[in-house]
């Protein structure tokens, strides 16, 4: 059984063991690769929003790359964050796939919340997906490690994604002040008024 029909299974909240997400890791690659350059495709991320204060246009190969490089910032931070948690108390002894299974967990509902985004579907009605996706990898992860409650998965789940965004954070803080002593990006100056 591949990513992507493990992830529709993990989409329908299906209990899966450990054995299903045993496909080739380059598929789990591919599937995080997709929902970065997803992520960069996003037309929120292009930075040209009426209402920002210093709307700052970047190109497509740079929101696909920022997108890329983030999504796999965050996966690795909450992959590696939940591998210790499930461990805590003895709850998973380390054997199986985890890195498969929360990329498949991730693939189809997190390319839906791409998907409405991009069709300009307004955000109060695209975070109900973002919130399934902490459910969908939660189910998934209790369905293949039985001393794992749905509960225990969501707070693993929740507190890698805070030390994701933490990371994302410093990662994006340290670029722009690498640009700007390169001087390769700056703000733009203020309107004369």
């Amino acid at each position: 059984m591949g990513v992507i029909q493990t992830s529709i299974f993990a989409f329908l909240l299906h209990e899966q063991p450990f054995e299903r997400f045993r496909f080739a890791r380059w598929q789990s690659v591919v599937a995080i690769t997709l929902l970065g350059i997803c992520s960069g495709l996003d037309p929120n991320m292009a930075g040209t929003a009426p209402d920002a204060p210093h709307p700052v246009a970047l190109p497509l190969w740079g929101r696909i790359g920022i997108g890329v490089v983030t999504m796999w910032l965050a996966f690795w931070v909450i992959y590696r964050f939940c591998a210790w948690w499930l461990k805590r108390g003895g709850r998973w002894d380390g054997q199986g796939d985890l890195f498969n299974l929360i990329a498949a967990s991730w693939l189809v509902v997190d390319l839906l919340g791409f998907l409405l985004r991009g069709l300009g579907v307004p955000e109060s009605l695209v975070t109900p997906v973002w919130f399934y996706s902490i459910w969908v990898g939660a189910n998934a992860m209790s369905g293949a490690i039985p001393k794992s409650s749905l509960g225990y998965g969501i707070g693993g789940i929740i507190l890698g994604g805070i030390l994701a965004i933490v990371a994302i954070v410093v990662l994006i803080v340290g670029l722009v002040m690498v640009a700007q002593l390169l001087g390769v990006g700056g703000m733009p100056a203020p309107a004369a008024g």
